[in-house]
């Protein structure tokens, strides 16, 4: 969030498990409708997933979100069906999904649904899957600077609202 808003772009913090560290000062309060809500490592660590979904979809139906999808069936501890991100040693991944679910809640908020490379839009209008792939692909290639391009960092106006609320 904080690296958003140093770029220019106006983005509020919100996360019911864990304090806000880097961002005070800035935290969602719902007086915002939000074009789009962002969810990076969120999704697999959710005890109750489709009623949390739904909270998120409540707030923005636009969301971008990462969380890797589930390879096969039921993933082993070793051998032919082993996967790093089931986490068997840790436990902290709780939620798994697959594309077919992902697609599944989307129709189900009459969303439009894009995945690629592990990161994945639920939104309100079509996107090309082939777009979204090249957007994402592109991010890694330098896009994002050419975007940062057109915005005016907030990082001054965000000291100075802070210096003035004491924080």
């Amino acid at each position: 969030m904080r690296l958003l808003r140093d770029v220019g772009i106006e983005s509020y913090w919100s996360d019911e498990y864990c304090e806000n560290l880097f961002a005070r000062g800035f935290e969602w309060q719902g007086n915002i409708q939000p074009t789009l809500c962002t969810c990076f490592e969120v999704f697999e660590h959710l005890p109750n997933p489709r009623t949390q979904i739904d909270s998120m979809l409540k707030i923005c139906p636009n969301l971008l979100f990462s969380t890797e999808l589930l390879p096969c069936a039921i993933p082993e501890s070793g051998g032919a069906n082993v996967w790093w991100y089931y986490g068997f040693s840790h436990g902290q991944h709780i939620s798994f999904y697959t594309y077919k679910s992902l697609e599944l809640i989307a129709k189900s908020h009459n969303l439009h649904f894009c995945s690629y490379g592990g990161l994945h839009l639920f939104s309100q209008s079509h996107i090309s899957p082939l777009c979204f792939k090249w957007v994402v692909k592109l991010a890694h290639k330098g896009l994002f600077t050419l975007i940062k391009m057109r915005f005016t960092s907030k990082t001054m106006n965000d000291c100075e609202k802070l210096s003035q609320m004491g924080l």
